[in-house]
């Protein structure tokens, strides 16, 4: 090392000074650029917190609104909840009872029914007449229980009320001969010959054991004697 120091080659005690002062130099350059970076390193910054700031004012604004929004509202809800209530109704207050919650009938139409011809059988006109009436209350298309009344009301000589029971019969059983046949005695027994003899004629074609009730049947005496008759249940 001393050799070097003091020696004639490029590492010379020249080479040295020069060196020191190159160093030097660029020791009091950094220092210089350092001074200048601090001067407005404080400006800067403070510039980006500024800017930080004021973009987080927004944020802050737009929550704010939310939260007075939301208060409103609440408080509107709660005013509306204390609000009187309209009083009900009439729909409501007398609302009908579904079908299904009816009571059910003791006894229903064909019971009725029954009873009725038990009765009839028996020669308790009245009752039977009553018990037909009931079993119509209950279902009035009651076919066998219109015809049956009707019957009653013949042997009560109430025959306009027998001849409207006979015709809503047919009206709604067309197919059934007890109705046609009745009502063809009917109008025998009323001297309504023709209208008679058209409904016997009409319940022999429907069935042919028509024309042995005929026969023996006084309630058609008053018809007896037309031709057509003997036609009829020939």
């Amino acid at each position: 090392m001393v050799l070097l120091a003091f020696g004639q080659g490029p590492y010379s005690i020249r080479w040295w000074i020069d060196m020191s002062y190159i160093h030097e130099a660029l020791n009091k350059a950094q220092k210089e650029r350092d001074a200048h970076h601090g001067k407005y390193s404080g400006i800067l910054s403070n510039g980006r917190r500024k800017k930080g700031a004021f973009s987080r004012r927004p944020v802050l604004w737009i929550a704010l609104a939310i939260i007075v929004i939301f208060v409103a509202f609440a408080y509107y809800s709660w005013l509306d909840s204390r609000r009187p209530q309209p009083p009900a109704t009439s729909e409501h207050k007398y609302k009908i009872p579904a079908e299904t919650s009816r009571p059910k009938p003791v006894l229903d139409a064909k019971k009725y029914y029954d009873r009725g011809r038990v009765f009839y059988k028996k020669g308790r006109l009245r009752d039977a007449r009553r018990l037909y009436g009931e079993a119509l209350k209950i279902d009035p298309g009651y076919v066998d229980a219109l015809n049956n009344l009707a019957v009653i009301y013949m042997h009560e000589k109430n025959f306009s009320a027998a001849q409207r029971n006979l015709e809503k019969a047919i009206r709604l059983k067309p197919a059934d001969v007890d109705p046609y046949y009745n009502l063809a005695c009917v109008f025998a027994i009323k001297g309504e010959v023709s209208k008679s003899l058209s409904h016997l004629k009409k319940a022999v074609s429907m069935d042919r054991s028509v024309r042995q009730w005929a026969q023996k049947d006084a309630d058609l005496n008053n018809v007896r004697r037309a031709p057509e008759f003997k036609d009829i249940i020939r």
